[in-house]
């Protein structure tokens, strides 16, 4: 896996398959959006790219006082070596990123650095200034560059959404077996 740091001249210019978040967790719902971007990578000779964040964008925003990352950076970049990715492009964020539009990201820091021929989204996914994008506005800039958009679908446990701030309930109530059910992988218990 090679890990990317965005630049001003840094391109990807091999085809790629990619889809973007913070990832906090690399829990069972990151999984296995993960690992239909590498199947459909395979399927199609392209790339698998994976864009995230460092730091975590409610690390700079602090709009949530009792926010924790449930993994580090590093720990992160681990896991999705482990599930196979071929590249991480980590776009630092900050405060003026924040303010950026949706348009504007897509258009500044990924079709203009990425050969992007597919991107793959969860179900709640948001992006831009004020979490303007949404699956239309996504839908609508991939029908612009003729780049084809795959929403997946929720993924459950026992009939439960997997989702980031639920594992951060869980461990704030030191229930670290939900939790790792969640993540499918252990957890620091610290």
């Amino acid at each position: 896996m090679t890990l990317y740091h965005y630049s001003k001249t840094q391109q990807l210019t091999k085809p790629s398959v990619i889809t973007v978040g913070s990832f906090d967790g690399v829990h069972l719902g990151h999984q296995a959006l993960l690992q239909q971007v590498n199947e459909y990578a395979r399927k199609h000779h392209y790339q698998s790219v994976i864009i995230t964040f460092n730091p975590h964008p409610q690390e700079v925003l602090q709009n949530k006082p009792d926010f924790f990352l449930i993994n580090t950076f590093e720990q992160k970049i681990a896991l999705f070596e482990k599930l196979g990715i071929d590249n991480v492009f980590v776009i630092p964020f900050t405060k003026e990123l924040s303010q950026t539009t949706a348009y504007h990201f897509f258009e500044e820091y990924i079709f203009s650095k990425i050969d992007v021929k597919a991107i793959f989204i969860g179900p709640n996914h948001h992006f831009g200034k004020q979490r303007e994008g949404d699956a239309e506005t996504l839908t609508r800039l991939c029908a612009e560059k003729e780049v084809e958009l795959i929403m997946t679908e929720e993924f459950k446990v026992n009939e439960c959404k997997v989702r980031s701030t639920l594992i951060r309930n869980y461990l704030e109530q030191k229930d670290w077996e939900s939790a790792e059910k969640m993540m499918g992988h252990d957890i620091m218990k610290t």
